[in-house]
């Protein structure tokens, strides 16, 4: 009974498959192919994904100062080269800062020439120098010690001498203005002697008072300036090393200032670093912009090398190997494709939705100029090509969740029977099958497809 039934049911689901037992393809009611050849061809297997054109190069250009926008050379869509000015900031001041650190230079050149000459002054020179040094210091020092005792014995010594010479004087002049012998002459003389007399008597007395006394404040203010002058006149004929080092480095840090500078006022102009096109003008002129506008203030980019990166799965990636030719077509262009290759992959996988992906870069051989950055491209990359095999369409294969094994329909007559087939590579449309079908098999698609509760093993 139940092989029978089995009969009926095989029957019925022939009668659905098959509209025509003459013919190579069964039609379903809505026109679909519902059983179809298994054939010798060849097959494609590709890997495809998406993405949009990007350029290889791309930069935000921006000014590193802040400053006023003085001119704007260029738009959108404009071609510029490599060294082309595209934008200025106005640089008044920093042609002045230019200026002074051109002077500080100068000035520093000057002083370390001073310092290295002084180093190289004459013997005999440096000689008087230390003499004159040692001068002022000995009169200093003598002058802070006082007298010395001879000297100031010798002048209270000097001063009796004189008040001696004044009592010998005046009894002389008393003894001839008594005589009356005397002529009134020679009177006048003794007189004119003992004023002489006193007179010594009191330069010797001050000249013994002064020693007693020792140096007054201002003398001593007055040696201790000769001897500052001649300390200052010793330095500028022999400068110590650190001396001349340290002017060394001022001329050095002058340079570097020099050089920034410079370098400030060359940032106030924007430059296109390479022959590109202008996608973007954030700037106007008069407006006051800092360091570094959000989003560049010229977005320039190289549109004569476009590329797009495609997001492959750890399964496909395996297959894929840099410098593969890719077939490229574009949402905004049907009908047409573009050569390109693989320029790069991933070497490590990023985590999307729990799977494991990897980033591949396609670049485009032939720039043409109908393409542009941000279009939606397709690529086909063709990982394997098998010629004269047997092929069977996807839609006919059936895999079992449990075991993974594949299974077809074959229509064999008025009869349908589930077969096990082994597969080998698989493209988009169809698959190589390595067992279970042979050529000229038909096999029905997914529209005659019965219940599951009644699978049939035939063969078995």
């Amino acid at each position: 009974m139940r092989k029978g039934r089995w009969g009926i049911l095989v029957s019925l689901i022939l009668t659905l498959a098959v509209a025509c037992a003459g013919a190579s393809t069964a039609q379903s009611p809505q026109g679909q192919n519902t059983v179809v050849r298994v054939r010798r061809g060849t097959l494609e297997v590709t890997v495809s994904g998406s993405g949009n054109l990007q350029p290889h190069t791309l930069v935000n250009l921006a000014f590193t100062q802040s400053g006023v926008v003085r001119k704007v050379y260029v738009g959108v869509g404009d071609a510029v080269k490599a060294g082309q000015v595209l934008a200025e900031l106005d640089t008044r001041d920093l042609e002045l800062q230019l200026q002074n650190a051109r002077t500080n230079l100068e000035i520093a050149r000057i002083r370390l020439a001073q310092a290295q000459a002084t180093a190289r002054a004459r013997p005999a020179d440096l000689a008087a120098a230390q003499a004159a040094l040692a001068n002022a210091q000995a009169s200093l020092e003598a002058l802070k010690s006082g007298p010395d005792p001879r000297d100031r014995e010798i002048a209270r010594l000097n001063y009796e001498v004189a008040k001696n010479a004044i009592w010998q004087a005046q009894l002389t002049r008393d003894k001839t203005a008594g005589s009356p012998l005397s002529a009134p002459i020679d009177v006048d003389l003794t007189r004119a002697r003992v004023g002489q007399a006193e007179l010594q008597a009191e330069i010797a007395r001050l000249q013994y008072e002064k020693l007693k006394a020792g140096a007054r404040p201002e003398q001593l203010e007055a040696a201790r300036a000769q001897l500052a002058q001649a300390q200052a006149s010793l330095a500028r004929l022999q400068p110590d090393a650190l001396t001349v080092e340290r002017t060394r480095l001022q001329l050095e840090q002058a340079r570097l200032q020099l050089e920034q500078a410079r370098r400030r006022l060359e940032q106030a102009t924007l430059v296109a670093p390479f022959d590109g096109t202008v996608i973007a003008v954030n700037i106007e002129i008069g407006q006051v912009v800092g360091a570094g506008v959000p989003g560049g203030a010229i977005v320039l980019a190289d549109l004569s090398d476009l590329y797009l990166d495609l997001t492959v799965d750890e399964v496909d990636v395996v297959r894929l190997k840099e410098g593969m030719p890719v077939e490229i077509t574009l949402d905004a262009l049907p009908g047409r494709s573009f050569r390109g290759h693989i320029d790069a992959i991933a070497p490590a996988a990023t985590e999307t939705g729990g799977a494991a992906t990897y980033r591949v870069r396609v670049v485009l051989d032939d720039r043409d100029p109908v393409l542009r950055a941000g279009m939606s491209a397709n690529v086909e990359i063709e990982v394997e090509r098998l010629e004269n095999v047997l092929l069977v369409p996807n839609a006919a294969v059936r895999r079992d969740r449990e075991s993974g094994r594949a299974f077809v329909y074959r229509v064999v007559g008025d009869r349908v029977e589930e077969v096990e087939i082994r597969l080998g590579a698989q493209g988009e449309t169809e698959s190589e099958v390595l067992e279970g079908l042979q050529e000229g098999d038909r096999v029905a698609l997914s529209e005659v497809q019965p219940a599951t509760s009644f699978r049939i093993f035939f063969g078995r």
